[in-house]
């Protein structure tokens, strides 16, 4: 057994104990970057049953559906998550508002630009033109760009941003 497997067997043995939302997330991804997309959806599962308000849960159930072609319940558990981030986008105008008042020009910018992908990606969505492309179709160059995939290239960046500050 590799020490990677091994860490994950006191993972699980651990969460037998104490469940909690962040390592039961952890196990989770580690399954799903593993490619273990079918263990990947049962820990996200029994996390989300725990935790049925957790957006991380219910982001990574959500792609290894996707992942195992299970693209009708990806939806269904995905849902949610269009509204956190319209909400989220709220956020970001706010910002954009907030930063211009300072005089910090290159923040607002940045932020008032999260708000307007965040907006276009949902309306497009809403209006069903929208894509959920997947990273790996992405990377390979297979479909179109998609509004929500530029929309998340941009909040990637905004939190390295910010982590580094």
């Amino acid at each position: 057994m590799t020490g990677q497997g091994v860490s994950l067997e006191r993972l699980k043995e651990r969460l037998e104990r104490e469940p909690c939302a962040g390592a039961m997330y952890l196990l989770a991804e580690t399954y799903y970057q593993q490619g273990q997309y079918p263990q990947a959806a049962a820990a996200s599962r029994q996390a989300l049953s725990l935790y049925p308000e957790n957006l991380e849960l219910r982001l990574i159930l959500g792609q290894s559906l996707v992942s195992l072609g299970e693209y009708a319940e990806a939806e269904e558990i995905l849902e949610p998550l269009i509204v956190a981030i319209g909400r989220l986008g709220e956020v970001f105008n706010t910002l954009h508002h907030l930063y211009g008042g300072q005089g910090r020009l290159a923040a607002a910018d940045q932020a008032g630009e999260l708000y307007r992908l965040l907006k276009e990606g949902l309306e497009a969505l809403g209006k069903g033109e929208g894509t959920f492309v997947p990273p790996q179709a992405a990377a390979a160059g297979a479909g179109k760009r998609s509004y929500l995939l530029r929309t998340l290239e941009a909040l990637e960046k905004w939190q390295r941003a910010l982590q580094s500050h």
